[in-house]
């Protein structure tokens, strides 16, 4: 006996689902955040597999690609917001917790 699942198309009338969160550790940890404009000292805040709010000392942060440096951790990330002197940030690669608290 077989068992077929029917698989019905995605309309506009579709509800979506609820975006999925990653369980996010909060840290109190030192990093270099390194921008085209530069590098500076961050604070980083929350962390998850997928992303990490950091505070920033310098407000100028736009959207953009960046690079966030800890120890040996070099983990390329997006800006994704910014609001005031927090930033989140999306990785492009997941990041273990392991690897961050090893760095």
């Amino acid at each position: 006996m077989s068992v077929h699942t029917k698989i019905e198309p995605a309309t506009v009338h579709t509800k979506a689902e609820p975006a999925r969160r990653n369980a996010r550790t909060r840290v109190l940890m030192i990093g270099k955040l390194i921008t085209c404009d530069g590098s500076q000292r961050v604070r980083i805040r929350d962390f998850s597999a997928k992303g990490a709010q950091i505070v920033t000392e310098n407000r100028s942060l736009t959207k953009c690609d960046v690079l966030l440096k800890r120890g040996d951790l070099c983990a390329a990330a997006q800006v994704a917001w910014i609001n005031g002197d927090e930033v989140g940030l999306t990785f492009y690669r997941e990041i273990s917790a392991d690897d961050l608290a090893s760095s």
